[in-house]
């Protein structure tokens, strides 16, 4: 092929690369990366593949995207060539800044990203401008991406600016963006959702817990209320306020709800919580007085079985209490039932023998967790105050409480510090009326 057709060539290639929108600008280096690719073939390999000028920019102009690959049967050798000719004359790495700072991430975290990608993923990136499309981003595989990502934390910056351009604080933006756990930044690069709905609960808990730590009742009120919470998880059946069990307990289980339970207990009566545990039976009188709200809200769910079978899954001897309530996770994570309740009162203090709610640091917060006073230690949560009481046990029941925390076990895994050996759990909770 003469010197000029080949010229012709380089020139077609380098118009169609400057202009095409998915390449790159280039800037040093494009006249050589031009010619190189355009001596890559021999003379009889240009006429048979039909490779020249015209032919370029007549492909490019009918599918608006050009790759050796997509439009020519060229050889693993020649694309190999292709590729090494490119690395050689231009510096593909600030390409692929440029690339990614395009599409909106922070200069100085794309060149970041950039550098971290491995050399064999650098070449996919030469192979999906020139070669072959690619549905990739830069036609990185996901784990490319997600490594080199999460190496330079470029997700989490961005998520930050997400959150502020929301309507956070630059403090709760960062809050949020540096305490999403690392699978949840995972499944944003990847794209996915939790494999299974156990998983995709013990989340739901995770992210209600970071919002309680990091937003304000204010920016949590903006969120209508409810933030990362899922009010539609619900592994047991939907149940809604408007709806009340039956009083016999003949009902189905249900652990997740549309919103508040409405009153089902009859304020004039008197009420009992008998918790049947494998640590013997403890009995609690509801408040129906002081706290007819948060009463009537674990009766309510207690008649829906939302208790059964869950494990006291807290105990601590430094504060005296017994913390239970987690049907999905078992843990303080838990997601709850899909919606809170009001504080009725604040300035509580605690005794032994009590029956409280438990709560974040966030207003208006509880939902279904509760703990017991069992000791004079408990007193220390007096300077704190907002955990609601709403009820009370007999002597022999608190001698049931009393045992089970004196079981305690330093959990090493359990951030809350440990439970009770042998494990407890909650086989059932009844509601009893009287008078």
């Amino acid at each position: 092929m003469p010197s000029t057709d080949r010229h012709d060539l380089a020139d077609a290639m380098l118009t169609v690369m400057l202009e095409a929108d998915k390449r790159p600008f280039f800037t040093e280096g494009q006249r050589c990366m031009a010619n190189g690719l355009a001596e890559v073939f021999s003379d009889d390999r240009l006429v048979k593949l039909g490779l020249n000028g015209p032919s370029v920019t007549a492909i490019y102009e009918a599918r608006g995207t050009f790759g050796f690959g997509d439009v020519y049967e060229i050889t693993d050798r020649e694309s190999s060539e292709l590729v090494d000719t490119a690395l050689e004359c231009l510096d593909w790495r600030a390409v692929l800044a440029e690339e990614i700072a395009g599409e909106g991430v922070r200069p100085d975290q794309a060149r970041c990203i950039a550098s971290e990608v491995s050399d064999e993923a650098l070449r996919h990136v030469v192979i999906s401008a020139l070669i072959t499309e690619s549905e990739d981003d830069f036609g990185l595989a996901e784990e490319d991406v997600l490594e080199a990502f999460q190496a330079c934390d470029g997700v989490r910056d961005m998520l930050f600016e997400t959150f502020v351009q929301d309507g956070l604080s630059e403090q709760s933006a960062r809050c949020v963006a540096d305490g999403l756990p690392d699978e949840v930044v995972d499944m944003m690069l990847e794209g996915e959702e939790p494999e299974d709905e156990e998983a995709f609960l013990q989340l739901m808990g995770e992210l209600a817990e970071l919002q309680n730590r990091c937003l304000t009742p204010e920016e949590i009120d903006s969120m209508g209320g409810s933030g990362f919470q899922s009010a539609g998880a619900d592994p047991g059946g939907g149940g809604g306020a408007g709806a009340c069990p039956p009083v016999d307990g003949s009902g189905p289980q249900v652990l997740g709800f549309d919103g508040p339970q409405p009153m089902c207990l009859d304020a004039s009566k008197q009420y009992t919580a008998v918790f049947d545990t494998t640590a013997g039976e403890m009995r609690v009188a509801l408040d129906m007085v002081n706290t007819p709200i948060t009463a009537n809200n674990f009766a309510v769910l207690a008649l829906y079985h939302y208790y059964d079978n869950t494990l006291l899954f807290r105990t601590d001897p430094g504060i005296g209490i017994i913390q239970g309530g987690a049907p999905h996770t078992n843990s303080p994570s838990d997601p709850g039932p899909g919606y809170t309740i009001p504080d009725e009162g604040s300035g509580f203090t605690y005794e032994p023998g009590q029956l409280v709610m438990a709560r974040t640091a966030a207003p208006d917060s509880a939902s279904a967790q509760f703990f017991f006073a069992v000791n004079e230690q408990t007193a220390r949560l007096n300077n704190q105050g907002t955990y609601v009481v709403f009820g009370q046990m007999d002597d022999a029941s608190l001698a049931v409480a009393e045992a089970i925390l004196a079981s305690h076990v330093d959990q090493p895994d359990n951030p809350l510090g440990g439970g009770p050996e042998p494990p407890v759990f909650v086989n059932s909770v009844t509601i009893e009326e009287s008078g």
